[in-house]
Formats: structure tokens, sequence, C-alpha cells
């Protein structure tokens, strides 16, 4: 995440303060970048100037009524070679606090997050902060948030489209199913709506060594032997499954459909990663109205930050504050909801288009080949957040 202080050329002869917050939504390191703009007075767009500001803590969460759906993630941001990027926060203490008990769940680093067990929910109208001391010793909270009451999913279908989104890296529109909704919106309070989805999909090796090779659950070099492959993969001990995350954002209000049918409503985009069968999970989050305001913003800024003199979304006001410092910024957010679930089986074998991201391909160790001994064949399918050998519910009946 960083901070952008903005400064007007001097040929205006006065200084423009200019006051931003930025989200960092991480993928694959590269920093998403949210600019919020507060103007004093009216003047002539220019291009401004930048001053970038580094080791800015990002903290985003969420707690929920759904299993597996408690994390926080915890990260600075960094300057790389002229790249603002983020890294993540290993070694800090993270626990999600009920407000009305004062019990606290102790939440476990893992891959980059800190979950709370698979098994764990939070209950409707349950009231949570979450409290995080970094290995330095800052602490941050977040103010308390109460669960609002779940709508359920009535259906789910879903559409294969050859250019379902446009792809601004490789300039190219690429494949894949969107998936859509119905429901039915309660007339008696507003609701606001923040969708996620989960897609599981047959694991096809469970380890993978690049110049090595697997023993005893870790990877030995073998470079120096000429006759070794550049890598070896490692199937799955036991049925596997790789589950994957939405990337954007995903949102809906009932300003307008105020206890009607919502019919049709789209709610994923799901690219086209492989040919397997695969199971989409669909997560209808109903969230706070302060919360679904954050989520609009960012996703209003994002939308429009090609142009700098576009108009810009009210501030975006996160939850989080340094216990300590009430000066410090801190960017992110973190969100209690109530949800329901509903999922899909999508078939995609007799689907012509490439898929959209290469995989190495299997390459198993071999009888008689070079290698030390033993010679291995498969790896266990460790649970986390992106892999489980639990069978996804409604796997076999989709």
């Amino acid at each position: 995440m960083k901070l952008y202080q903005f400064h007007t050329p001097l040929k205006h002869k006065r200084t423009l303060t200019l006051s931003s917050t930025f989200l960092m939504r991480l993928k694959n390191s590269t920093l998403l970048g949210v600019f919020i703009v507060m103007f004093g007075s009216c003047i002539d767009p220019v291009a401004p100037e930048f001053d970038y500001i580094e080791d800015l803590v990002i903290i985003d969460g969420i707690a929920s009524t759904i299993p597996g759906n408690t994390f926080v993630s915890i990260r600075t941001s960094y300057l790389d070679y002229g790249v603002y990027k983020s890294r993540f926060v290993s070694g800090s203490r993270v626990a999600l606090i009920n407000e009305a008990s004062g019990t606290r769940l102790s939440l476990e680093e893992s891959e980059s997050q800190y979950v709370a067990p698979f098994d764990f929910v939070i209950q409707e109208a349950s009231e949570w902060y979450i409290e995080a001391t970094l290995p330095g010793g800052k602490t941050f909270k977040s103010t308390p948030e109460k669960a609002p009451i779940s709508v359920s999913i009535q259906s789910i279908d879903y559409t294969y489209k050859k250019e379902l989104e446009y792809d601004e890296i490789k300039n190219v529109y690429i494949p894949g199913h969107e998936v859509r909704i119905d429901f039915q919106d309660p007339q008696e309070i507003e609701n606001y709506y923040y969708y996620q989805y989960r897609t599981f999909e047959p694991e096809a090796y469970c380890a993978i060594c690049f110049d090595g090779v697997l023993r005893f659950g870790e990877c030995v070099s073998v470079a120096n032997n000429r006759r070794a492959l550049d890598y070896y993969t490692y199937s799955c001990s036991v049925p596997c499954w790789k589950i994957r995350y939405n990337e954007g954002i995903s949102i809906f209000d009932d300003t307008f459909t105020n206890g009607k049918d919502v019919k049709n409503l789209v709610v994923a985009n799901v690219p086209l990663y492989g040919k397997s069968k695969v199971l989409v999970e669909v997560l209808q989050l109903n969230i706070t109205e302060s919360a679904h305001k954050y989520y609009k913003t960012v996703k209003d800024v994002v939308n429009n930050n090609s142009s700098l003199n576009a108009p810009l979304p009210s501030a975006l006001i996160g939850n989080l504050y340094n216990a300590d410092d009430s000066e410090e910024a801190v960017l992110g957010r973190f969100t209690v909801a109530s949800g329901s679930t509903r999922s899909v089986s999508i078939a995609r074998d007799q689907i012509f288009e490439n898929i959209i991201r290469t995989t190495n391909l299997l390459q198993p160790e071999l009888y008689g080949a070079p290698l030390p001994a033993p010679l291995t064949y498969d790896a266990p399918c460790e649970e986390s957040r992106y892999r489980t050998a639990v069978q996804p519910l409604n796997w076999e009946n989709e």
C-alpha cells in the first residue's frame, strides 16, 4: 500500500494539500494502489508529482458465519528497485475478540495469512473486533462490528463465455464462466451484499521440486547430476483439491430491489484455469453499511484509476487504528459478515479455448533414473486455505 502526497507546480503560487489513502490488495507481489483525494479549492488539472511513503501497515481481514472464511492479512509497503510492493508481516500475534464476552481466539500463521480453525464460525448478530501486535511491538485494533442477518441464495447458474473479461497485462480477452444467482431480498431492512467465491478442482500434484528431488518431505538438490530433469512432480497420496479465490470486488445493495426477487445477478467471473471439472462455491456475505461504502469506494477507484483527473469517490475510511498512536495511518479494513453459500459444478472438458495459465507437466521420478534413494512418487495433501483433502460438499452430486 502506498500513501501519496500530491503537490501542484509552483506556477499556482500556492500548495494544494491532497490527503490520500490507499487500500492494497496484493496479488502475485503486485501493488494495487487506490487513492482518494479531498480538494481544498478548484484549480486547473495538472500532472501531479508524487512523494511516496514506505513502511505503511496494511491490515485486511474478515470474520464470517461460513467455515474457513475467517482470516487476517498483515503487510507493510516497501520500495523495490523503483516499484512499490508489500511484504507479509510474519510473527505477529493476532486475536479475534468477542465484544460482549471478551472471548479471544488466537489466529494461526499460515501461508502469508493469520487464519482461524477451518470449522470456526461466528454467529449472526454477534459483535467482534481484531487485535494485532506486530513483532516490533506496535498494536493495532479494529472498531467492533456486528454481524448482520444473512440472506439465503435460492439458485445458481452459469454461462461459458469466450470473452469473459479483459486482461490488461496480456492485452487480450480471456475465456471463462459467468456465474449468476437468484435470491429473495427481505423487505424489512436494508441489505448490503459482498460476494466472494472459491473454486475446487482436482490437484494435479502435491509437490514439485526444481533442480532436485523430494526426500523425506524436502526438496534435495541434484543440480550436479546432469542426467536429472529440470524438475520432478509428486502426485497426491490421497485425493486432493486445489482451492482458488476471487481476485476482484463484487458488491450489491437493495436500494432498487428492496423486498423483491433478485434474478440472474452476476456475482463471479471464473477464468478458465484448467479443463478438469470445477466446483464453484459462491459466498453471499451480508455486511454492514459502512463496510459496503468502503468496498464500493475501492471498486470505484479501481474502475476509474486510468486517469488522475477522473472523478474520485468519497474518502476511503477503514476501521483500524494504532492503539498507542492515533496519528499513525493504518490501511485496510476488518469486516464482520453473515453469509450463505451455494455451489455449482462445471464440466470443462469440451471447451476448445486454451487455458489462461500454463502449468508444469507431470514429470514423476522414473525407476532406474540416476537419483538418490529412495525413489519417491507422491506427497501428502497438506491442509491450507489453498488445498484440502476434504471432499467439497456436493462434489459428487453437482
